[in-house]
């Protein structure tokens, strides 16, 4: 090990010996002491007590500022005044009834009115509309297959956990990348069912489509790929996505569960300008509690009115402060810019590595920007 880095360690053991014992005590109930794998470092991770507003406090007292804010989720920080006035409003009235109420629609009335989809369902997290946006999509085109792109996160279903970070040794043919499972209980077919492409290459999606003729189903990917660091998509990629699916029968699926409620109001779609089939959004839309929401035409989410596919999910009331708070917030608030992500995103990709397999890719640690959803 490297000098510095021991020195680094060393001080940060000496500044953190609460969280330390914290870890050895989660470790006797909860495997590797953290709740999503993701979470876990040596040598172990800061243990957090509280948060306000950019800045978050470890057990030990010690301060740091929130750069990550539970990976986009606290897109106001944490303990936003106008978040919780909200949330401590619903509370009063209930939290979860199991049945109908306005806030659902009011809700679906707002994604619709930002996002270029016409009907709304809702999850609690990103690993559940991503799954329900690719269930709908196999059964609005009868097809199996789903294509994702390698180094892209969706969360944890077995659709999704496809390449998401292999080794260098299962990687295979950069323009056909393998379909390599993200960890045991990945059942084979489910394997079989998902192929894999290279980011910003629209000759290795082609190939795919060639290679498995009215077998795809759907496109999905990150407008903006981020389980590797970050990567742009290069000007016309998106746009080619869209025109392939045409071309094929298949749909195209943005996951903007990053990017939905901070790149641009109307999320990336409205930023690149290209309209996907079908959108999913989770974390920042929540205001900092769990919700997720996917969306598409009134033809497509009809086959759940149709009673041919099949979603449930809870909202609850609590899930209220991104509509009470956030939006308008953003927009009357200077404190919390709504572009100011979009302006960066939008300057010239300079220094973007154009697909998956870029140094950031290849780190032995797992990505920050890929978290358990």
């Amino acid at each position: 090990m490297h000098e510095a880095l021991q020195k680094e360690l060393a001080t940060y053991e000496k500044r953190t010996p609460k969280s330390a014992a914290a870890h050895k005590r989660a470790l006797e109930r909860i495997p590797l002491g953290v709740a999503s794998n993701y979470r876990h470092y040596e040598p172990y991770p800061i243990f957090v007590k509280d948060g306000k507003g950019s800045r978050i406090h470890d057990l030990d007292g010690n301060e740091y500022i929130d750069h990550n804010l539970c990976f986009g989720a606290l897109m106001a920080g944490h303990c936003h005044p106008a978040v919780v006035k909200a949330v401590e409003q619903e509370l009063h009235r209930g939290t979860t009834f199991g049945m109908p109420h306005d806030q659902e629609w009011e809700l679906a009335e707002e994604i619709c009115k930002r996002y270029p989809v016409e009907m709304v369902r809702f999850g609690s997290s990103g690993t559940e509309v991503t799954m329900h946006a690719c269930r709908i999509a196999r059964a609005a085109t009868g097809r199996d297959k789903i294509l994702k792109f390698e180094g892209s996160y969706h969360g944890l279903h077995d659709t999704a956990l496809v390449s998401v970070k292999p080794k260098a040794e299962d990687y295979g043919d950069p323009e056909a990348p393998t379909s390599v499972p993200g960890g045991g209980g990945i059942p084979k077919a489910s394997l079989a069912n998902v192929v894999v492409a290279a980011f910003n290459n629209l000759p290795s999606v082609e190939r795919r489509f060639r290679e498995n003729p009215g077998q795809i189903a759907a496109i999905i990917l990150e407008p903006i790929l981020m389980n590797v660091g970050l990567c742009l998509p290069q000007p016309g990629f998106l746009q080619g996505l869209r025109d392939i699916c045409d071309k094929n029968g298949a749909l195209l699926i943005f996951d903007e569960v990053k990017t939905g409620a901070k790149l641009a109001w109307g999320g990336a779609s409205e930023f690149f300008g290209v309209k996907p089939h079908i959108i999913c959004l989770a974390k920042s839309i929540g205001g900092g509690l769990p919700l997720g929401a996917f969306g598409a035409s009134r033809a497509v989410m009809d086959l759940i009115s149709q009673h041919k596919v099949f979603t449930a999910a809870p909202i609850t009331r609590t899930a209220w402060p991104w509509l009470l708070a956030s939006p308008r917030f953003a927009k009357s608030s200077p404190a919390m810019p709504m572009h100011t992500s979009a302006t960066s995103a939008k300057s010239s990709p300079k220094g973007i590595a154009p697909s998956s397999r870029n140094p950031a890719f290849k780190r032995t640690s797992p990505a920050p920007a890929s978290t358990a959803r």
